[in-house]
């Protein structure tokens, strides 16, 4: 199966196969074999991947997927290429208006790292989350302007609580 992963933004082809009744992953970084020690539907994962243990954590939403690693959230979409193939003859295009951001999972908000009308990049810190007993770092899926905080130190957050809301940054007008 091939599939178009989009981490924070950056796009990656990659590929699962079977040979000789082993699991391998094929991407930029070449061809791997995989082991997954626990079932594919437990939200916390440890796989083995060319001999080196790897744990992670990952919640899969309505609007994509967080992938918890090393206590980083990273926004991803995953696609399988010929979706991806579809859509692309289809024209469709991903709109570029407000963006929620939405509790991952379950925990109480340690310290909001932004403010209202701060104009925030990509991957930057918006706040931090602690949550299965680690201070999770929660950035910015997209550069933008922060609209509204609906959350505040010390609230205690249920998973797709709303977090921050951003809204398209300004157009610059460079030239």
């Amino acid at each position: 199966m091939e599939y178009e992963v989009t981490v924070d933004g950056r796009k990656f082809r990659v590929r699962f196969f079977e040979r000789d009744g082993e699991l391998f992953v094929e991407h930029e970084g070449g061809t791997h074999p995989v082991r997954a020690d626990t079932p594919l539907r437990s939200k916390v994962q440890n796989a083995r991947v060319n001999g080196g243990e790897q744990r992670f954590g990952y919640h899969r939403g309505k609007d994509g997927v967080q992938i918890v690693l090393g206590g980083v959230i990273y926004e991803a979409a995953v696609a399988e290429l010929q979706h991806v193939r579809l859509a692309a003859l289809s024209g469709r295009k991903r709109g570029g208006g407000n963006f929620e951001v939405k509790a991952p999972m379950p925990g109480m908000v340690v310290a909001i790292k932004v403010k209202v009308g701060d104009t925030v990049k990509k991957n930057q810190s918006l706040l931090s989350l602690h949550a299965m007993k680690l201070e999770n770092d929660i950035r910015s899926p997209r550069d933008g302007v922060v609209r509204e905080i609906s959350a505040k130190a010390g609230d205690v957050l249920e998973k797709g609580a709303p977090m921050v809301k951003l809204s398209p940054p300004p157009d610059t007008g460079a030239g």
